[in-house]
């Protein structure tokens, strides 16, 4: 997507917001891999495989279709394994741990951007970590509420154009909710957010078992009716300054 930064000197127009201001989330996620040095890495959605390109330890990447370029994306890693099914499908006939030789222990989760997608992604990736593994979601703190649900509508800003998000806004709200077991990291990522969550419960079936239920709840959402500025502070939105050094990030993922 385009990652034009806009500048706002004045009350932004309804149902937008000011451009988030923290580092963009290849560079956190390079941080992550550098100062958490995951055994292994797992990926849902690599798009132009940047951010698979960060990462360096045995790497499983699933996407419905690959478009890598010519970019190196092997690397130093000792096993990249590239599978181009829906995650669905993944899951359905593979098992990480076995792929690894050990849980999951980062994950990065960028498929499709509608809630139910997010949903069915983050419980089964869950169900092959450990508790001290991090799962980092993308595209859930927009910036505006036209780019923020499952069709693809015109952007406020022009310069937001193919800056679509979906609705994944939704997943994070509803896993604050009905996992409160979690640890989350909102921060504010150039250009659409990225969302830490560690404390996982591999174990745990809330969000199987009530999945349909809570489907039907996020769809009732409103981000109109909710409000950028109140979403914002309903998710703790964080500068991605939280987590600017190994210490800083040792001390939030207790390392």
């Amino acid at each position: 997507m385009s990652t034009k930064r806009q500048h706002v000197d004045q009350e932004p127009p309804q149902g937008l917001a000011p451009d988030h201001k923290g580092k963009g989330y290849t560079d956190v996620l390079m941080s992550l891999h550098e100062w958490l040095e995951p055994a292994n890495y797992f990926e849902i959605g690599t798009g132009d495989g940047n951010s698979l390109f960060v990462a360096k330890c045995a790497t499983v990447v699933v996407d419905g279709k690959f478009i890598l370029g010519t970019r190196d994306i092997i690397g130093e890693k000792p096993l990249c394994a590239l599978y181009q099914m829906s995650s669905d499908t993944f899951f359905s006939n593979h098992d990480p741990t076995l792929i690894f030789d050990g849980p999951i222990e980062l994950a990065f989760l960028d498929g499709m951007h509608h809630c139910d997608y997010l949903l069915r992604d983050f419980a089964n990736t869950e169900r092959y970590c450990r508790p001290s593994s991090v799962i980092a979601m993308h595209d859930c703190v927009p910036v505006e509420i036209a780019i923020a649900e499952q069709s693809e509508l015109p952007p406020i800003n022009p310069a937001h154009e193919g800056w679509w998000t979906g609705d994944v806004w939704r997943t994070l709200l509803v896993l604050r909710k009905h996992r409160p077991d979690l640890a989350f990291t909102v921060l504010d990522s150039f250009p659409t957010g990225l969302v830490l969550v560690t404390n996982l419960d591999p174990q745990s079936t809330a969000l199987t078992d009530g999945y349909a239920a809570i489907v039907r709840e996020m769809k009732s959402l409103s981000l109109e009716q909710i409000g950028l500025e109140a979403f914002f502070s309903m998710i703790n939105l964080e500068s991605t300054s939280v987590i600017e050094t190994k210490e800083k990030m040792a001390e939030r993922f207790s390392l």
